[in-house]
């Protein structure tokens, strides 16, 4: 990821600059096809200098190494639109990798890393003080239904099908009897550092609920229609085979997608379309738009309690953590579940 960026010259900006415009939901730009500024890979061996994403395997013609979307569509917080009709709140929190960042020198590996005792420090926080781990499915429920669900309720994603979900995140979640999404980029099952076919039917036998992510991993509102259109059924035709029973839940990569794709998840016989933007409160009328609230790398303990509305850790509980007593001073304080703005 360093060589890229600091290797970029004049052309590569202007390419990112279109990349941008391409992969924002809500922008006002054509379908296209993808960039030919930037290299095309049918297959490429993972560096270990740069983070997984920058590495797609194909299925169909090749397209574009989505290196710079993934520092867009990653890492840069969007706001949610705001519900309308009668809304429902349910923080749905979403990580990558549950790991130590290998390369001190790849920020975006940084920025989507949980390490293991900080991930479990925060599911222990989440089990002390009484919160709700429900399922995607529960949620959507309640969402359609505008129905109660248990006070300080809340739903745990994980995206692209990193093998560390299974071998970190799965024994901590079960340990505190917490279930979780994870949305699996067919295309990638049993590369270095994704889960095997065999280890995502392990985790859905546990009764983990495994989620389509694509083939390819590409950001769809840069496709052609009938590109995006494959990707979205193809992915969910491999799993559906795999698993051997429907799979409902969609995860747009870099959280890139238009009214097309969109209404493409819905016909193909998903029920639920997650993105990238930012917020907590949701109507029935945007299920395939749902917003969820990421959990980046290196994120104190106090701040997961202030992002998912809890009170502050205790001493105990930071000094659990490896964070200094004195630390909670610092952090913002709580912020209660707040109405939507009309």
């Amino acid at each position: 990821m360093g060589r890229w960026t600091n290797g970029a010259t004049r052309g590569g900006v202007l390419a990112l600059l279109l990349l941008m415009a391409a992969v924002l939901p809500g922008t006002p730009i054509a379908r296209q096809a993808p960039l030919g500024a930037l290299s095309v890979v049918a297959r490429a061996a993972v560096d270990e200098n740069d983070d997984h994403d920058g590495f797609m395997e194909h299925s169909s013609p090749a397209v574009p190494t989505p290196t710079a979307a993934a520092l867009i569509g990653e890492l840069v917080v969007r706001k949610a639109p705001i519900p309308v009709g009668p809304v429902t709140y349910v923080p749905i929190l979403y990580y990558h990798y549950i790991r130590i960042n290998p390369n001190p020198r790849d920020r975006v590996g940084f920025g989507l890393s949980t390490p293991p005792a900080a991930f479990h420090a925060q599911m222990r926080y989440l089990a002390d003080h009484g919160f709700h781990v429900v399922s995607l499915q529960q949620a959507v429920m309640a969402i359609r239904n505008h129905s109660g669900l248990p006070t300080r309720s809340l739903v745990l994603t994980f995206d692209d099908g990193y093998a560390d979900f299974f071998s970190n995140a799965v024994p901590i979640l079960q340990s505190y009897g917490f279930t979780a999404t994870s949305f699996v980029i067919t295309g990638r099952m049993g590369w270095g550092g994704y889960m095997t076919p065999s280890q995502i039917v392990a985790a859905d036998s546990m009764g983990f609920t495994i989620g389509a992510h694509t083939v390819d991993h590409v950001a769809l509102a840069a496709q052609v229609p009938a590109r995006a259109s494959w990707e979205i059924k193809q992915s969910k035709l491999t799993l559906e085979t795999l698993l051997g029973h429907p799979v409902r839940d969609f995860a747009y990569p870099y959280g890139s997608f238009n009214l097309y794709d969109m209404a493409q998840a819905k016909s193909l016989g998903f029920e639920t379309g997650v993105s990238t933007l930012s917020g907590t409160w949701h109507s029935a009328g945007q299920l395939f738009e749902l917003s969820r609230v990421r959990v980046g790398g290196g994120l104190p303990l106090a701040y997961f309690a202030n992002l998912v509305a809890g009170p502050q850790p205790t001493s105990a509980e930071l000094a659990g953590a490896g964070v200094a007593p004195t630390t909670p001073t610092a952090a913002p304080s709580p912020t209660p579940a707040p109405s939507p703005t009309p």
